[in-house]
Protein backbone atom coordinates (compact mmCIF):
# COMPACT_ATOMS: atom_id res chain seq x y z
CA UNK A 1 0.00 0.00 0.00
CA UNK A 2 1.42 3.35 -1.15
CA UNK A 3 1.41 6.20 1.17
CA UNK A 4 1.28 9.74 -0.13
CA UNK A 5 2.33 12.83 2.51
CA UNK A 6 1.20 16.34 1.73
CA UNK A 7 3.84 18.37 3.15
CA UNK A 8 2.60 21.58 1.10
CA UNK A 9 -0.18 22.09 3.35
CA UNK A 10 1.11 24.58 5.86
CA UNK A 11 2.17 26.72 3.11
CA UNK A 12 -1.28 26.37 1.33
CA UNK A 13 -3.12 27.15 5.12
CA UNK A 14 -0.67 30.26 5.34
CA UNK A 15 -2.05 31.88 1.99
CA UNK A 16 -5.74 31.08 2.88
CA UNK A 17 -5.34 33.03 5.92
CA UNK A 18 -3.79 35.69 4.72
CA UNK A 19 -6.35 35.95 1.83
CA UNK A 20 -9.14 35.94 4.50
CA UNK A 21 -6.98 38.32 6.40
CA UNK A 22 -9.54 40.42 8.85
CA UNK A 23 -7.23 43.39 8.31
CA UNK A 24 -7.15 43.27 4.51
CA UNK A 25 -10.64 42.91 4.04
CA UNK A 26 -11.47 45.85 6.00
CA UNK A 27 -8.66 47.84 4.36
CA UNK A 28 -10.00 46.52 0.68
CA UNK A 29 -13.50 47.63 2.01
CA UNK A 30 -12.87 51.20 2.87
CA UNK A 31 -10.73 51.63 -0.85
CA UNK A 32 -14.07 50.82 -1.89
CA UNK A 33 -16.17 53.34 0.11
CA UNK A 34 -13.27 55.77 -0.42
CA UNK A 35 -13.07 55.71 -4.34
CA UNK A 36 -17.69 55.70 -4.14
CA UNK A 37 -17.18 59.21 -2.11
CA UNK A 38 -14.58 60.38 -4.68
CA UNK A 39 -17.09 59.04 -7.36
CA UNK A 40 -20.07 60.60 -5.70
CA UNK A 41 -18.17 63.91 -4.72
CA UNK A 42 -16.87 64.13 -8.85
CA UNK A 43 -20.96 63.62 -9.67
CA UNK A 44 -21.66 66.39 -6.91
CA UNK A 45 -18.65 68.78 -8.81
CA UNK A 46 -20.48 68.09 -12.03
CA UNK A 47 -23.87 68.89 -10.92
CA UNK A 48 -22.79 72.42 -9.32
CA UNK A 49 -20.80 73.06 -11.91
CA UNK A 50 -24.28 72.94 -14.06
CA UNK A 51 -25.82 74.62 -11.40
CA UNK A 52 -23.35 77.61 -11.76
CA UNK A 53 -23.13 77.50 -15.37
CA UNK A 54 -26.90 77.81 -16.02
CA UNK A 55 -27.05 80.16 -12.66
CA UNK A 56 -24.52 82.61 -14.52
CA UNK A 57 -26.45 82.52 -17.67
CA UNK A 58 -29.40 83.52 -16.12
CA UNK A 59 -27.70 85.97 -14.54
CA UNK A 60 -25.95 87.66 -17.01
CA UNK A 61 -29.86 87.78 -18.94
CA UNK A 62 -31.32 89.24 -16.23
CA UNK A 63 -28.30 92.18 -15.94
CA UNK A 64 -29.13 92.68 -19.70
CA UNK A 65 -32.83 92.84 -19.09
CA UNK A 66 -32.56 95.17 -16.19
CA UNK A 67 -32.25 98.14 -18.00
CA UNK A 68 -34.40 97.65 -20.44
CA UNK A 69 -37.13 96.81 -17.51
CA UNK A 70 -36.46 100.43 -15.81
CA UNK A 71 -36.56 101.97 -19.56
CA UNK A 72 -40.15 100.26 -19.73
CA UNK A 73 -41.18 101.49 -16.84
CA UNK A 74 -40.30 105.00 -17.01
CA UNK A 75 -41.95 104.83 -20.43
CA UNK A 76 -45.27 103.40 -18.77
CA UNK A 77 -45.47 106.40 -16.36
CA UNK A 78 -44.85 108.86 -19.21
CA UNK A 79 -47.53 107.10 -21.17
CA UNK A 80 -50.54 106.68 -17.83
CA UNK A 81 -49.24 110.51 -17.55
CA UNK A 82 -50.49 111.16 -21.81
CA UNK A 83 -53.70 108.68 -21.34
CA UNK A 84 -54.29 110.54 -18.66
CA UNK A 85 -53.99 114.28 -19.78
CA UNK A 86 -55.88 113.07 -22.93
CA UNK A 87 -58.63 111.55 -21.07
CA UNK A 88 -58.91 114.66 -19.30
CA UNK A 89 -59.07 117.02 -22.43
CA UNK A 90 -61.71 114.44 -24.49
CA UNK A 91 -63.92 115.06 -20.85
CA UNK A 92 -63.16 118.29 -21.47
CA UNK A 93 -64.32 119.05 -24.73
CA UNK A 94 -67.22 116.20 -24.74
CA UNK A 95 -68.67 117.75 -21.81
CA UNK A 96 -67.93 121.68 -22.88
CA UNK A 97 -70.61 123.85 -22.66
CA UNK A 98 -71.94 125.63 -25.88
CA UNK A 99 -72.27 129.29 -25.79
CA UNK A 100 -74.36 129.44 -28.89
CA UNK A 101 -77.34 127.70 -28.64
CA UNK A 102 -77.79 130.11 -25.37
CA UNK A 103 -77.30 133.16 -26.87
CA UNK A 104 -79.64 132.29 -29.90
CA UNK A 105 -82.50 131.36 -26.74
CA UNK A 106 -82.23 134.27 -25.34
CA UNK A 107 -82.09 136.91 -28.82
CA UNK A 108 -85.10 134.89 -29.09
CA UNK A 109 -87.35 135.64 -25.95
CA UNK A 110 -86.55 139.71 -26.54
CA UNK A 111 -89.33 141.59 -27.75
CA UNK A 112 -89.56 144.47 -30.02
CA UNK A 113 -89.70 147.10 -27.17
CA UNK A 114 -86.42 145.88 -25.07
CA UNK A 115 -83.07 146.40 -25.83
CA UNK A 116 -80.41 144.23 -24.80
CA UNK A 117 -76.77 146.14 -23.39
CA UNK A 118 -74.81 143.57 -21.96
CA UNK A 119 -74.75 139.81 -21.67
CA UNK A 120 -72.44 138.21 -19.35
CA UNK A 121 -71.86 134.68 -17.99
CA UNK A 122 -69.97 132.06 -16.38
CA UNK A 123 -69.90 128.17 -16.07
CA UNK A 124 -69.54 126.29 -12.83
CA UNK A 125 -66.93 123.35 -12.89
CA UNK A 126 -69.23 121.32 -10.44
CA UNK A 127 -71.39 118.48 -11.97
CA UNK A 128 -74.01 119.12 -12.35
CA UNK A 129 -72.67 122.54 -13.65
CA UNK A 130 -74.69 125.66 -12.64
CA UNK A 131 -74.37 128.68 -15.04
CA UNK A 132 -75.67 131.82 -14.75
CA UNK A 133 -75.82 134.61 -17.33
CA UNK A 134 -76.92 138.17 -16.47
CA UNK A 135 -78.96 140.17 -18.93
CA UNK A 136 -78.68 144.68 -18.38
CA UNK A 137 -81.29 146.16 -20.62
CA UNK A 138 -83.67 148.78 -21.92
CA UNK A 139 -87.22 147.79 -22.03
CA UNK A 140 -89.53 150.64 -22.96
CA UNK A 141 -93.61 150.68 -23.34
CA UNK A 142 -96.72 152.88 -21.66
CA UNK A 143 -96.15 150.36 -19.06
CA UNK A 144 -92.18 149.76 -18.86
CA UNK A 145 -91.74 148.09 -15.76
CA UNK A 146 -94.94 145.58 -17.37
CA UNK A 147 -92.64 144.91 -20.48
CA UNK A 148 -89.59 144.11 -18.28
CA UNK A 149 -91.34 141.53 -16.71
CA UNK A 150 -92.66 140.37 -19.99
CA UNK A 151 -88.98 139.74 -20.58
CA UNK A 152 -88.05 138.15 -17.66
CA UNK A 153 -90.66 135.96 -18.28
CA UNK A 154 -90.20 135.10 -21.94
CA UNK A 155 -86.00 134.24 -21.37
CA UNK A 156 -87.45 132.06 -17.98
CA UNK A 157 -89.39 130.32 -20.33
CA UNK A 158 -87.21 129.84 -23.44
CA UNK A 159 -84.13 129.17 -21.67
CA UNK A 160 -86.44 126.28 -18.99
CA UNK A 161 -87.80 124.40 -22.50
CA UNK A 162 -84.09 123.93 -23.03
CA UNK A 163 -81.82 123.69 -19.19
CA UNK A 164 -83.07 122.18 -15.64
CA UNK A 165 -83.89 124.44 -12.61
CA UNK A 166 -84.30 128.01 -14.32
CA UNK A 167 -84.53 130.91 -12.42
CA UNK A 168 -84.91 134.45 -13.45
CA UNK A 169 -85.15 137.27 -11.59
CA UNK A 170 -84.43 141.01 -11.60
CA UNK A 171 -80.94 142.45 -9.61
CA UNK A 172 -82.28 145.78 -10.60
CA UNK A 173 -85.30 147.82 -11.99
CA UNK A 174 -84.73 151.24 -12.24
CA UNK A 175 -86.90 153.55 -14.42
CA UNK A 176 -84.96 155.41 -17.10
CA UNK A 177 -83.70 158.69 -17.24
CA UNK A 178 -84.36 158.66 -21.07
CA UNK A 179 -87.29 158.14 -23.04
CA UNK A 180 -87.36 155.75 -26.46
CA UNK A 181 -89.27 156.15 -29.55
CA UNK A 182 -91.30 153.25 -30.56
CA UNK A 183 -93.57 153.14 -33.81
CA UNK A 184 -93.60 156.96 -33.66
CA UNK A 185 -94.23 157.44 -30.16
CA UNK A 186 -92.20 158.66 -27.01
CA UNK A 187 -92.06 155.86 -24.54
CA UNK A 188 -90.90 155.81 -20.92
CA UNK A 189 -88.43 153.31 -19.76
CA UNK A 190 -86.81 151.25 -17.42
CA UNK A 191 -83.54 150.17 -16.71
CA UNK A 192 -83.59 146.63 -15.79
CA UNK A 193 -80.64 143.84 -14.78
CA UNK A 194 -82.05 140.29 -15.14
CA UNK A 195 -79.94 137.41 -13.51
CA UNK A 196 -80.72 133.62 -14.96
CA UNK A 197 -79.87 130.41 -13.21
CA UNK A 198 -79.82 126.93 -14.48
CA UNK A 199 -78.34 123.79 -14.68
CA UNK A 200 -76.42 122.37 -17.95
CA UNK A 201 -76.89 119.08 -17.44
CA UNK A 202 -79.35 117.33 -15.42
CA UNK A 203 -78.51 116.05 -12.02
CA UNK A 204 -77.11 112.30 -11.66
CA UNK A 205 -80.34 109.45 -11.10
CA UNK A 206 -79.21 108.18 -7.93
CA UNK A 207 -78.60 104.37 -7.71
CA UNK A 208 -81.98 101.78 -6.91
CA UNK A 209 -81.83 100.90 -3.50
CA UNK A 210 -81.63 97.17 -2.87
CA UNK A 211 -84.16 94.98 -2.15
CA UNK A 212 -84.97 93.53 0.92
CA UNK A 213 -84.19 90.22 1.29
CA UNK A 214 -87.13 87.56 2.46
CA UNK A 215 -86.68 86.24 5.72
Amino acid sequence: MAIRLNLYHEVLRAKRQEKYDPLKLSIMGLLVIIACMALYYFFQMSRTSSAQTAYNAKKAEFDQLTPQSKTAQEREVQLSKQIDLAKRVTDRMEKRFYWAPLFETVVSAVPPNVQLIKLSGDVGRETPRQCRITLDGVAAGPEPRAAAEEMRKSVSDRVGARYASVSATFKSLDDGTESARLDGKVLPTVVFSIQVSFKAEADPVPAPKPLAQRK
